[in-house]
């Protein structure tokens, strides 16, 4: 039997409806009840946001507009099909638990690391964007009697996801501008060590690796290797540059840097998905 329960005006339905007004003739109207807990979707949400720390976090739910659900999960009214979480902490395995709860509660095409990173190339400014498609992870080492040697790992994204990013920045430019920074593209150095001073031997390794390394973060590693694991799932790094890496880093730039990625990610959504 289909229950009807009457709730202040409005009839909850036995099949999750709501019946507001008549529900005969034409001021009848049916929507969808209160939120649920998330729930395995056949057809998955677009975007999958991952976010770290609470600026990240408050500048990706202000800027796509996203309401809590249950369980720590975010969701969008203004953008169809956008779902953000934040991780438990930081680093690798943060990273790649938040995307394996992502992909199991939504299905996202497109999974996004979005927050801040340390720049290690000369020409960033804090407050500009880097935009990635390739990951380089510098935690794999040898020590020997003649120091380190770094035997890094490389994640590159799908080339649907590169096509994308390449029309992004084809459309806007190279660097883009947006409103008072720049964003970039480039690749993103990644390990589970903060890197504080100009004379880290990370920053050499990463910038002779390629000198297209343009900042490092340490959770993008791990989201590029959960996507390679899970059968090349789409991925694209977004960071906004909060310090240099370097003796004078801080907390200062953090709510900014977060922003300005997450205004770069809203640009960057309707590239990623149609």
């Amino acid at each position: 039997m289909n229950m009807r329960i009457r709730v202040e005006g409005a009839m909850l339905t036995g099949d999750g409806n709501t019946i507001t007004g008549s529900a005969i003739g034409p001021g009848a109207s049916v929507g969808p009840s209160a939120p649920r807990p998330p729930e395995k979707r056949e057809e998955g949400h677009g975007i999958g946001v991952i976010t770290m720390t609470p600026a990240e976090t408050r500048a990706v739910r202000d800027v796509l507009d996203l309401s809590p659900l249950d369980d720590g999960f975010y969701s969008d009214a203004r953008f169809s099909r956008v779902v953000a979480v934040r991780t438990h902490g930081q680093g690798q395995g943060a990273a790649m638990d938040a995307a394996r709860r992502l992909v199991h509660n939504f299905s996202p095409e497109v999974l996004v690391l979005a927050g801040i990173a340390g720049a290690i190339d000369p020409g960033q400014r804090i407050g500009d964007v880097v935009v990635a498609t390739k990951v380089v992870g510098y935690d794999l080492q040898k020590k020997t009697p003649h120091g380190t040697q770094y035997r890094g790992r490389h994640w590159e994204a799908p080339a649907s996801v590169g096509r994308a990013v390449d029309d992004f920045f084809s459309t806007l430019g190279e660097p883009a501008t947006i409103g008072d920074f720049l964003a970039y593209s480039g690749l993103i150095g990644s390990g589970n060590v903060v890197i504080a001073t100009g004379n880290a031997s990370e920053r050499r390794y990463l910038r002779e690796f390629n000198d297209k390394v343009l900042a490092v973060d340490m959770e993008s590693d791990g989201l590029g290797q959960f996507c390679h694991e899970a059968g090349s799932r789409s991925w694209v790094v977004v960071r906004g540059i909060s310090d240099l890496a370097d003796e004078q880093k801080d907390d200062d730039a953090h709510e900014v840097a977060s922003r300005n990625a997450a205004v770069v990610l809203r640009s960057l959504i309707p590239y990623l998905v149609g």
